[in-house]
């Protein structure tokens, strides 16, 4: 995967509903998640539902305070949900 590919989720703002959504499309799936998923050529998460689950409580926790310092976390999770689908997870 190209960096321009992880880039192209990020953006300053996320509403509220972009958040819950990504998370709960996680939250129904967590079942089916494969043991690792490697994002592109240095990124592999080897526990991915420990992944996952880290960056939804830390979201979930922020989402009164959400800034442009947790965007970051918002686009990986989009990254991450982006490669399952390409995986065929939906």
């Amino acid at each position: 995967m190209e960096e321009k590919e992880c880039q192209s989720f990020f953006k300053e703002d996320y509403t509220k509903e972009e958040i819950n959504e990504v998370i709960s499309w996680f939250e129904d799936k967590m079942d089916r998640l494969p043991q690792t998923l490697r994002l592109n050529p240095s990124t592999v998460s080897n526990d991915l539902a420990f992944t996952v689950k880290s960056l939804s409580s830390l979201l979930k926790a922020q989402q009164e305070r959400m800034s442009v310092n947790y965007s970051g976390y918002v686009a990986h999770l989009m990254l991450i949900r982006q490669k399952l689908k390409e995986s065929g997870i939906e």
